[in-house]
């Protein structure tokens, strides 16, 4: 999945560095988006009138940010929106002349260790890193479940793994004190600590009519979820036709996921291939004959998740399912 990631300058050195950064992140095919103060807009660099003001719109559609300034001034601009460990973005803080790349916050979840390494090569850097399972070289259970796509439940858990091992004890199958079970059911207590990881194997594509409450959406899926014993964690993306981008309930439900919420236009959703409950109704009403399904299936194959000459039947765990003017279906994409 492309990211995109926001990068913020505030001066002419800072634009500099800047450019660099940007150069870097896009070989890595990622999509950027760079913002500086209004008086210094121009060049592709788009203007805000004050951070604050910046940082309100970028928070709720970019996937890290990265700092070309002081410290400080990240940490005071992202203060607001600071969730927790398993949802914050990457937030990185580089000095206006690029010698040192300091990750802030989500340095394994999101990826901030290891996008600090990847710029200070690039700019020939000083990667700044401070977590301790880095610092001392062993294992991290968060950053091996963000790289296999493995979704944390208990968060709480991390600490006691990651300080068993910073003490030199075993975890996992060897002790009965601390290890992680990766299971698409998280069921059991195998040890005294116990982190849960599910595999994220399910993309849902969801149709709903105009105004429905992302709390109704929720209920909706964790009852289907719970009638075929399904953990929610499973799932990776949500999906639906283009002109739902801005329904606010899709919104509230691909946050409280925690997981994309991807769009696809009608012409993209028509040429996918299988057998699709139609609707005649809906045809008329959005252009395409069926929403969740076919934006399902559109999903996994624009997100790299299945080849391009699939079909639906083939991945189909859930086909099309109606409540209370929504529809739900969902695929199976690693098995």
């Amino acid at each position: 999945m492309h990211k995109t990631v926001a990068v913020l300058a505030f001066s002419v050195q800072g634009i500099q560095t800047g450019e660099k950064i940007a150069v870097a992140m896009e070989a890595m095919g990622t999509v950027i988006e760079k913002y500086v103060p209004a008086r210094l807009a121009s060049g592709g660099w788009k203007g805000f009138s004050t951070l604050k003001a910046g940082m309100e719109k970028l928070i709720l559609h970019v996937d890290d940010l990265i700092f070309v300034g002081a410290v400080g001034i990240a940490v005071r601009a992202v203060a607001p929106y600071v969730k927790n460990k398993l949802k914050d973005p990457a937030v990185l803080a580089v000095d206006e002349c690029g010698q040192f790349v300091i990750p802030l916050l989500s340095g394994h979840v999101g990826g901030a260790n290891e996008l600090a390494r990847l710029l200070s090569g690039a700019l020939s850097a000083t990667a700044v890193i401070t977590t301790a399972t880095d610092v001392h070289d062993v294992f991290s259970v968060d950053t091996f479940a963000r790289q296999q796509h493995l979704s944390i439940v208990e968060k709480d858990e991390i600490k006691h793994l990651s300080g068993a091992l910073l003490e030199g004890k075993p975890i996992g199958a060897l002790t009965p004190e601390c290890g992680f079970l990766i299971s698409g059911k998280p069921v059991g207590q195998p040890f005294t600590h116990t982190l849960h990881l599910v595999p994220q194997d399910l993309v849902l594509g969801i149709g709903c009519r105009s105004g429905v409450q992302g709390e109704v959406m929720y209920r909706f899926i964790s009852e289907v979820f719970d009638a075929h014993d399904w953990s929610l964690y499973r799932i990776r993306a949500v999906a639906s036709i283009d002109v739902k981008r801005e329904e606010q309930g899709l919104l509230e439900l691909s946050d409280r996921l925690g997981v994309p919420f991807l769009t696809y236009s009608a012409a993209q959703l028509m040429v996918q291939r299988g057998n699709f409950h139609t609707s005649d109704f809906v045809q008329q009403t959005v252009e395409v004959d069926n929403v969740c399904e076919r934006s399902a299936l559109c999903a996994a194959i624009s997100e790299g998740w299945l080849p391009e000459e699939s079909r639906f039947e083939d991945f189909c765990v859930l086909p099309k399912c109606a409540q209370d003017g929504m529809t739900l279906a969902a695929l199976a994409f690693c098995r």
